[in-house]
């Protein structure tokens, strides 16, 4: 979230004419997030219709110099969890223009009965923060962004790892092909994601419902089942790394990864990453970009291993509506 007393602009619904300068817009602001007009016209067609969603634009002098958005979570347990979105350009912050976006934002949000809103700040945008907390957002959470380019990377140093986990009888291998070989791989799947899900740090005690799981990984198209790797030991399933998918040479998201207990320490976490890493690069893409708890030292240790290079803490903001008042 990031804000801009003086300055009145325009605020409307955004409308497809206003992408490029939204898209512009949101690369300045974040250069290492980057985003096309392809992929918001994307995002627009494959959203689901039975979620909440909208987005407002600031103007001044035809300029659009703001923009705020929110968004519906999806999932059983998080029906009532909204992500809220308000960015401003940086010569027209502390203006008032972040304040006036959240406001009409709020008239259209609220009569959609949310409980809790969430919103992002980063670190290397200090008023992002103090913004946010004068709307009542809390910091709850911190994760550790990285991202690794693909070109360069050196696989040879980790073969004898793999060479020695296959040795003992750990067998890599997409979910296209463990969908192909098993197909009923979804049920030992999920239950690894389960146990997995257990155990990674976050802001609070929760559990993923097998209709969650499904339409993140069976039903949906959200993951690249060619670049998505699970690890197999005597036809059991011991640890596996999912990768969003993302459109021809754009970079790839790199999201839950996990191992058995009772595996751990062998490496497998690593070994898991190196294989996404090859498919993703044979695949054309250019980057693969992740972030896990601070807190989670054994995954950062994994991600520095690798290469990959660490950007701003990601602080997540939560803001309970009950506590939310409309002027």
């Amino acid at each position: 979230m990031n804000n801009t007393n003086n300055t009145a602009p325009l605020i409307l619904p955004m409308t497809p004419d206003n992408y490029e300068s939204f898209v512009a817009l949101h690369n300045r602001v974040y250069p290492t997030r980057t985003r096309t007009v392809e992929e918001v016209i994307e995002a627009d067609r494959t959203r689901s219709p039975k979620l909440a969603f909208g987005r407002q634009a600031a103007f001044i002098d035809d300029q659009m110099v703001g923009f705020a958005g929110y968004s519906q979570w999806t999932g059983e347990t998080h029906q009532t969890w909204f992500q809220i979105d308000v960015v401003v350009d940086e010569p027209f912050r502390r203006k008032g223009i972040g304040t006036a976006l959240y406001s009409h934002l709020s008239e259209e949000f609220l009569p959609h009965h949310p409980k809790v809103l969430r919103a992002d700040a980063y670190e290397n945008l200090p008023s992002g923060l103090p913004f946010a907390e004068t709307l009542g957002f809390k910091d709850v959470f911190r994760e550790g962004p990285s991202h690794l380019d693909l070109a360069p990377f050196d696989a040879a140093s980790f073969e004898p790892l793999i060479d020695r986990l296959q040795s003992e009888s750990v067998r890599f291998i997409s979910y296209a092909e463990l969908k192909k070989d098993a197909p009923d791989f979804a049920d030992p799947l999920y239950a690894a994601y389960r146990a997995a899900w257990k155990d990674v740090p976050k802001e609070e005690e929760s559990d993923i419902t097998r209709n969650e799981w499904n339409e993140w990984v069976v039903d949906g198209s959200q993951l690249d089942f060619e670049v998505s790797t699970a690890a197999l030991c005597n036809g059991e399933i011991v640890g596996f790394c999912e990768v969003g998918s993302a459109a021809d040479g754009r970079p790839l998201y790199a999201g839950l990864a996990g191992v058995a207990k009772a595996e751990r320490g062998r490496g497998i976490a690593t070994a898991l990453n190196v294989k996404v890493i090859l498919a993703a690069r044979g695949k054309g893409h250019p980057q693969i970009q992740t972030s896990s708890a601070i807190e989670n030292i054994a995954m950062q240790t994994v991600y520095s291993r690798l290469g990959f290079v660490r950007e701003p803490v990601w602080i997540q903001l939560e803001k309970r509506v009950a506590e939310t008042r409309l002027s």
